[in-house]
């Protein structure tokens, strides 16, 4: 593997670990008594610290180890968490972020200043030096008595020592040991029906960053418990003083099997062994020595069961694959998918029972393929909507307004082809709903509510789409207001505007050049964020659609094809051509009479279900020959555009149909409007596929 590869491995860890980092921040800023907190930020910095040192990247190495020195005098209560100190963090997590992203160049990142500021922290004057050290708390253990501690339910001790090891007879493990303290924490767990077990993990004799890895691993193993011994010592885990193998003890309400899944799907994990430490149960001391070797005392214990599940499960790893590598593989089962249809065209001229079988074969295993493909390609939506709490947090800060920010759906997955492109467009949606919705606290109170201002965002599924919310309780968009903006701004003539009703004076915010600030700021005034992000969303074959209540608050929808790669499509023709129309875009197709059709101001429409719906030749838009139409009944394709409805007339309808997507790379088609890509037919024919969103 080259240097280069290296990199881009280290960078990617490394964008992991800084958000880690600024999640648990923005959580310890909310929750300063949390130390939970402070544990998660240790632990990521201090894996990035090693594999910064690991790859010869000092500065970072030196920054990350500033932090660290700060987290850990939090820890001790050497140093009281304030808000200056928070601040502090921040710009370092920042710092990194442009240190990580300039890795080639750390000269770029000027760092001075700030290593000042935490040296300020970290280096105490002499003179106050000695009274901020704290000594550490002593441990008493009591006697050993026939009677139970109340708290963690351990036979009692009077031995304040609490690194001794204990003897043979009470260690549970071949490969570790435990001290008093460890055994307490061990029996508070069991009291409180935890499974208590080991974790041998082995990684891959090529992992690079054993730090990383093996840091994962007690990452993951502390969201669902808590890590009571490892060995080596964490410290040497970290360090990567050890072979490819350590052992973890930890206390875990969570199933045996969920967990093993979990490690095993750590990238150069290569084996996990679990078995149970302590059973659930009271039992005897030779019981418990007996499971420890073991030793299947009990073949109906539930915990034993559970054990010979777990021994049965096969090791699974998984792996960072490019995302081109999947775009390549999407392309080659778009190619599979043309050549399958092609074969299902020419069978039916051929009548075959055998070819009819095999035709069939081949079908069911090209779906699954197209399934399994389609499926790697789906990430979470909180890869994006993770970024956006620090987002937020900052922006309400120089804007004076106190926001709370609320995500929903963060589980729901994407393509990750469309997930790479909205984050844009959804940061000039939430900048806006904090600089123009949410109201100062000033505001707020006088209106009666809250000082605190909600901003949502969430995600949440529609059969083949994904609808994603953004929302504020702010003072919602007055029409009036929209309307002299527009005319003000030159967008539209008074009488343009007058013409428009509140709904659709509500899409105004969307027009290129639009706005309601009159001083240009860092967050807005420029009138191009609200049009960036209905191009992006409209380029991707999705909808933006807004709502607005004065006084309450607005909301943003944008619907989302899941992916755009493949797509269900409503082919139709006219002129003699072929199009596809994607079918998300699609409402209703019906049959019309020709003499029901009206003219209004030289606008064909007519009117629909008691909705006056706006006509369009399809072959006048495309420019398409065509010889004097006198039909009596006509077909219109109803399609949807910014919560608007116009109706398409075409020729014939041939049905739906699922398409492969081939977007148009020369540069004199790019420039072309109205179409979102092309295809290619069972029968080998290419078919433009409409977009919706510049043809209307």
């Amino acid at each position: 593997m080259e240097m280069s590869e290296y990199k881009e491995i280290f960078k990617v860890e490394s964008e992991e670990h800084l958000q880690q980092l600024n999640e648990a921040l923005l959580g310890l800023e909310q929750n300063p008594n949390e130390m939970e907190y402070i544990n998660n930020m240790f632990r990521s910095a201090h894996t990035l610290k090693g594999m910064s040192a690991t790859m010869g990247f000092n500065t970072i190495a030196e920054l990350t180890h500033e932090m660290e020195n700060i987290m850990d005098m939090i820890r001790k209560s050497q140093i009281s968490l304030t808000e200056k100190i928070i601040e502090i963090q921040f710009e370092c997590l920042d710092t990194l972020e442009m240190l990580v992203e300039n890795i080639d160049d750390p000269d770029a990142v000027d760092v001075s200043t700030l290593q000042c500021k935490l040296h300020s922290i970290t280096i105490p004057p002499s003179n106050v030096q000695d009274t901020m050290t704290v000594p550490a708390p002593v441990t008493k253990l009591m006697d050993p008595a026939p009677a139970k501690n109340i708290d963690n339910g351990i036979p009692a001790s009077q031995s304040t020592n609490i690194t001794e090891p204990l003897p043979c007879k009470e260690v549970m493990s071949k490969e570790i040991e435990f001290t008093r303290e460890e055994l307490a924490e061990i029996q508070h767990a069991r009291s409180n029906d935890q499974e208590v077990f080991t974790i041998k993990v082995l990684l891959d004799e090529s992992c690079v960053l054993k730090a990383a890895r093996s840091s994962m691993v007690l990452m993951n193993l502390d969201k669902v418990g808590k890590i009571i011994k490892t060995k080596p010592s964490e410290k040497e885990i970290e360090d990567e003083k050890f072979d490819f193998s350590f052992v973890v003890v930890a206390a875990t309400s969570e199933s045996m099997g969920s967990i093993q899944q979990m490690i095993e799907n750590i990238s150069e994990v290569k084996k996990v062994e679990l078995m149970i430490l302590y059973p659930q149960e009271e039992t005897t001391d030779a019981h418990t020595e007996d499971i420890t070797k073991g030793k299947n005392v009990d073949p109906t214990n539930k915990n034993t069961i559970q054990q010979k599940k777990n021994e049965s499960l096969k090791t699974g790893q998984s792996i960072r694959v490019n995302i081109e590598r999947l775009d390549n593989l999407m392309n080659l089962v778009g190619e599979l998918i043309i050549n399958k249809i092609r074969l299902n065209q020419l069978a039916t001229s051929i009548k075959s029972k055998d070819l009819e079988e095999a035709l069939g074969t081949l079908d069911r295993l090209t779906n699954e393929i197209q399934t399994e493909v389609m499926g790697s390609r789906m990430v979470p939506i909180d890869q994006i909507f993770s970024r956006f709490p620090r987002m937020i947090r900052d922006l309400a800060k120089s804007e004076g307004k106190q926001i709370n920010l609320m995500i929903e759906g963060k589980e729901i997955e994407l393509d990750r082809t469309v997930l790479d492109e909205i984050g844009d467009p959804l940061v000039h949606l939430l900048r806006n709903a904090v600089d123009h919705g949410i109201e100062s606290p000033q505001e707020r109170a006088k209106a009666g509510k809250s000082p605190e201002g909600l901003v949502r965002l969430a995600a949440s599924r529609q059969r083949n789409t994904v609808l994603i919310e953004v929302q504020d309780d702010g003072k919602g968009m007055d029409p009036s207001k929209l309307r002299d903006a527009a005319v003000k701004k030159g967008l539209m003539s008074k009488e343009e505007v007058s013409k428009l009703s509140d709904e659709e004076a509500l899409n105004l915010i969307f027009l290129p050049g639009f706005s309601t600030n009159s001083v240009i700021t860092d967050v807005s005034g420029r009138g191009v964020g609200m049009d960036v992000a209905k191009t992006k969303i409209e380029s991707l074959g999705g909808n933006v659609s807004v709502r607005s209540v004065l006084g309450e608050g607005s909301i943003v929808t944008l619907q989302l094809p899941l992916t755009i790669a493949i797509i269900q499509s409503l082919m139709i023709k006219t002129a003699g051509e072929t199009y596809a129309i994607p079918l998300n875009n699609v409402v209703r197709d019906v049959g019309i009479r020709s003499k029901d059709i009206k003219t209004i101001e030289g606008q064909e429409v007519i009117l629909l279900r008691g909705e006056v719906l706006p006509l369009l030749r399809l072959n006048s838009i495309l420019d398409c020959p065509v010889e004097v139409d006198d039909k009596e009944n006509l077909i219109v394709v109803v399609v949807e555009k910014m919560g608007n409805h116009f109706g398409f007339v075409v020729d014939e309808l041939l049905g739906q149909q699922e398409v492969i997507i081939k977007s148009l790379d020369s540069k004199v088609l790019r420039s072309v409007k109205g179409f979102a890509g092309a295809t290619i037919l069972g029968d080998g024919t290419v078919c433009l596929i409409l977009d919706i969103g510049t043809l209307v």
